[in-house]
């Protein structure tokens, strides 16, 4: 038994060296790899004030047929357009001067890149449908994207989305260096390019959970070789702990006896991250889904000359239209990222709790809590927006078979978190071993140190394994018996 766990430790090493490699370097680079995508508060920041026709038409003509039920209104070059999605997740961009069309052409989407970064002249790159940095089924409803190049000395490239005229990804030329080396590398991306992507997921689950059956053998090898002679215990003939001589194997022996239980942990959650057999999928009803009511008739009515006076005097970027039951609040954002209601009131809790009922019949609240902190579940998470996780919020419990958890804005009531049991079970199986997103560990520069130490560690013991398996490859061959 104990030569076919050596046997297996040996072959598994052989065969994921390069992989863990791969990780280790990989992963080592995305800890300080910007997000190119922009987020909404970028955009904010890089807009003009709005300015509206004193005779635009209302909602309700924008969209004959549809149940417009998100509705955002903002300036792209030079021009005020709503942004409007209807129940079905249909979207259409129109003028808010005039009500007609206007699907993002190349030439608005050059003028968009040009009020991006003003002094750049804007070149066109193509039209993208998905490649390595739009693969996210995040992007799916924006697709396909225009790709401008502002020619400026970073060599910046945008991504604009066809569908809303929104710059979705910005990235410079060493964001595009680090994510090559990180995240293409580390979600294996190149096999996509080879006309695997059908399989790429099912490689990467199933290597890594060999990575784990590799790093678990190697850890009970590694311990039941070393002697460090303690309790009077014996130790190798001329006093070593160790059984190698060679620097190699010994290396490997400590750093896996050192660094094996956290490359345990990366490979484990690594293993997890693309849900095999939907373990982690919780009951995606009808009824539980975070529904889209329609706009209210109240509001769609309203036409350019009411929302001039309800912005007088208050430099707005962006309106958007929020629904609560049959509420509607109408908020204006500012460069500055700071929110402001406009029209509408503030829901109260009850409100709110009304509004979670509506949406999840059948269920009951079985806990209702105000909350001014973060917890395990609801913290902003690295390089994403602090906005998708404001303060303070409502907590709201279910009691349904799945105990779901709702964070809800309580200006808004908009859900801005929703955790069922299984995805709070994937937190602490994925999260918390991949990306060690602890309490703990969150003040810098600890968790920095953790990471990248662990990394590094990671890094060695993936080199000693390629050393290893090369020498052992290259004695396999020697020993080959040669044909005359």
């Amino acid at each position: 038994m104990k030569r076919l766990l050596y046997l297996a430790h040996r072959w598994l090493g052989i065969a994921l060296c390069l992989f863990m490699l791969l990780w280790f370097f990989s992963g080592l680079i995305m800890i300080y790899a910007d997000n190119a995508a922009v987020q909404p508060e970028q955009r904010r920041a890089r807009s003009q004030p709005l300015t509206l026709a004193a005779d635009g038409p209302a909602l309700r003509s924008l969209w004959p047929g549809h149940e417009i039920s998100a509705a955002r209104l903002l300036l792209q070059a030079g021009e005020a357009v709503w942004l409007l999605q209807d129940r079905h997740g249909q979207r259409q961009r129109v003028s808010a001067a005039d009500g007609s069309v206007r699907p993002a052409s190349p030439a608005w989407a050059l003028a968009i890149a040009a009020d991006w970064q003003p002094g750049t002249t804007p070149q066109l790159q193509g039209m993208v449908v998905r490649d390595a940095a739009t693969a996210m089924m995040s992007y799916d409803a924006l697709r396909p994207f225009y790709r401008v190049a502002l020619q400026d000395d970073a060599a910046t490239e945008l991504y604009i989305s066809a569908q809303s005229g929104e710059v979705v990804r910005a990235s410079t030329r060493m964001q595009r260096l680090l994510f090559w080396g990180g995240s293409y590398l580390h979600f294996l991306r190149p096999l996509d390019a080879l006309g695997l992507s059908g399989v790429r997921k099912d490689i990467l689950t199933w290597s890594a959970l060999a990575g784990v059956l590799a790093v678990i053998s190697g850890i009970w090898i590694g311990l039941s070789r070393w002697r460090p002679g303690w309790f009077g215990r014996p130790r190798y003939g001329d006093g070593r702990s160790n059984p190698y001589r060679a620097a190699w194997p010994k290396w490997h022996l400590w750093l896996g006896l050192c660094g094996g239980l956290l490359a345990l942990s990366w490979m484990f959650s690594g293993f997890l991250a693309n849900n095999p057999w939907q373990l982690f999928s919780g009951k995606h009803d009808a009824h539980a889904r975070q529904q889209t009511a329609q706009l209210p008739q109240a509001a769609q009515a309203l036409d350019s000359a009411q929302l001039r006076a309800a912005i007088h005097g208050r430099a707005m970027v962006e309106l958007k239209w929020s629904t609560l039951g049959r509420q509607a609040m109408l908020f204006g954002y500012q460069a500055d990222g700071s929110r402001q209601l406009l029209l509408g009131s503030v829901p109260g809790a009850d409100d709110i709790r009304q509004a979670v009922l509506r949406q999840y019949p059948g269920a009951a609240i079985r806990d209702w809590q105000w909350q001014t902190e973060y917890d395990h579940y609801y913290y902003p998470q690295r390089h994403r927006s602090p906005s998708e996780r404001p303060l303070p919020v409502w907590r709201a419990t279910l009691d349904d078979s799945e105990q779901t958890r709702l964070y809800l804005d309580p200006v808004s009531g908009e859900q801005t978190g929703r955790f069922e049991l299984r995805r709070r079970v994937y937190r602490w199986l994925f999260s918390a071993l991949h990306n060690w997103d602890l309490a703990w560990l969150l003040p810098r520069p600890l968790w920095d140190v953790w990471m990248v130490g662990g990394s590094l560690c990671g890094l060695a013991l993936a080199v000693s394994s390629l050393v290893i398996a090369w020498r052992r490859l290259q004695r396999q061959g020697q020993r080959r018996p040669h044909k005359h």
